[in-house]
């Protein structure tokens, strides 16, 4: 019998070419009758196997492409339990009932019932702490509530600025309480993260981390939210304290989360801004920036964040990175580099973003379609929040350390020399000032007739 070259079947020798292959036999060899039975039975066995093999491959790859579908659309590690309150930050009526204002971090108010016009401000109250305030202060109708760096969470009488409570803190505080509800919320550097009853100060529910918390809470739609220097962003049920979800960003979390009814967002040390679902804790989008101290601040789709390099950005926070889009993205960023591509790949989630000279470290104010960015030599700028074209820059005497809010046409900032601004937002001139004791170490808050603001002295004024 004569063995096919091409296809190894055998054949007899008075063939010239195969009638499987058409493979021409005279490059073959002649065997035995015998031999060509077990060559024969040795290649039908060998395809056999190929066959299975092939087949277990192909079974193996579709099992491992449904196994990764399922766990983009479902992730058991991330299921979490429903909170049981719809409680919430959100400013309504004489409120401004967290850092920011509310969980859009947006810094601003429609509308502005502040009587002050000139230099000549009455100061309704001053109360005075023994030590630096750092913090904001969250503001009701009836109170005004602070952390101190000497230790304590206190709580005020709005109109007459007398101690209503104090509870105890084992470090200095510098970050903002929340209020919700009948509740307020402070996280201390001790790492407790605290639930108070908002009018007696007792305490209804703590959780104890391993280390220290830098960042104010954000309370929205029953969840408390707070990032902390253990590296984790924690989601707590608002009213019982129980933990809906945890997400470890792999950096520490300095600065408060911006929150609405689909993501969470917020920065870490490594220079990236993490975006998740608000619900679930899963991450929707992670988008490298310069080094920040900012936290987010958000107007409709869009988050704005800046950075010590002077950069303001803008970034889309509905887009959704999926899996090896970032890979796929270092791809042509190689190719780019390499002269293979003409254009670099724009990074998921882009908007646009603007470079200054300045050192941005303070959260972006937003309102009426404008952002409003302090810098720490003492200018403010306004930007368009949909181009980031530049509109006109505000220059102080001094430098500003805490973030501006804008409240109906009137911008409101402090600065190191103890002024307060007062500055027209259309024309970017200012309109008053108020000389206070001591460098301003707080975003001016503004609640129904009057403006609290703290100083690094320890002060609190009430001013109207």
């Amino acid at each position: 019998m004569a063995i096919c070259p091409g296809c190894g079947r055998s054949n007899d020798l008075d063939r010239l070419f195969c009638p499987h292959c058409r493979s021409s036999l005279s490059r073959g060899r002649a065997v035995a009758e015998e031999e060509a039975d077990q060559i024969e039975s040795d290649r039908i066995e060998t395809l056999s196997k190929a066959r299975k093999r092939n087949r277990f491959l192909k079974l193996a790859f579709l099992s491992a492409v449904l196994i990764a579908i399922v766990l983009i659309i479902w992730s058991p590690g991330n299921q979490t339990k429903e909170p049981t309150t719809d409680l919430s930050a959100k400013p309504s009526g004489y409120s401004w009932n967290m850092y920011q204002g509310g969980p859009s971090l947006s810094g601003s108010r429609d509308v502005n019932q502040l009587t002050i016009t000139t230099d000549e401000a009455e100061i309704a109250w001053t109360y005075q702490a023994q030590g630096a305030i750092s913090s904001s202060p969250a503001v009701t109708e009836e109170s005004v509530y602070v952390s101190t760096d000497d230790r304590r969470i206190v709580a005020l009488d709005r109109g007459t600025g007398l101690l209503l409570w104090e509870y105890p803190a084992e470090a200095p505080t510098d970050s903002s309480p929340a209020v919700a509800g009948d509740l307020l919320y402070v996280a201390l550097r001790e790492g407790k993260f605290v639930a108070l009853d908002r009018f007696t100060g007792a305490e209804i529910w703590h959780f104890q981390s391993e280390e220290p918390f830098f960042s104010s809470p954000t309370i929205h739609n029953g969840i408390a939210y707070i990032g902390s220097g253990d590296k984790n962003f924690y989601a707590f049920d608002a009213i019982t304290g129980d933990q809906i979800w945890i997400y470890n960003a792999g950096s520490r979390i300095v600065n408060a989360g911006v929150v609405n009814e689909k993501v969470v967002a917020f920065t870490t040390q490594d220079n990236v801004v993490h975006i998740l679902d608000a619900l679930s804790g899963d991450l929707r989008l992670d988008y490298p920036i310069g080094s920040s101290y900012s936290a987010p601040a958000m107007d409709g789709k869009l988050l704005f964040v800046t950075d010590l390099d002077g950069m303001v950005r803008a970034i889309d926070w509905t887009k959704i990175q999926y899996p090896m889009e970032k890979t796929a993205r270092r791809f042509r960023m190689t190719m780019f580099l390499w002269g293979f591509e003409d254009t670099p790949p724009v990074m998921k989630g882009f908007v646009w973003k603007r470079r200054t000279k300045e050192v941005f470290q303070n959260t972006p104010t937003v309102g009426n379609g404008m952002i409003y960015v302090p810098s720490l030599d003492g200018s403010v700028y306004k930007l368009s929040a949909s181009t980031g074209k530049p509109q006109w820059v505000y220059e102080t005497e001094g430098t500003i350390s805490e973030s501006v809010s804008v409240i109906g046409n009137t911008m409101l900032l402090g600065d190191s020399t103890g002024k307060v601004h007062g500055v027209d937002i259309e024309s970017g001139e200012k309109v008053w000032g108020i000389q206070l004791d001591g460098h301003v170490s707080s975003t001016p808050v503004v609640s129904g007739d009057t403006l609290f603001v703290a100083t690094q002295n320890g002060s609190i004024y009430a001013v109207k």
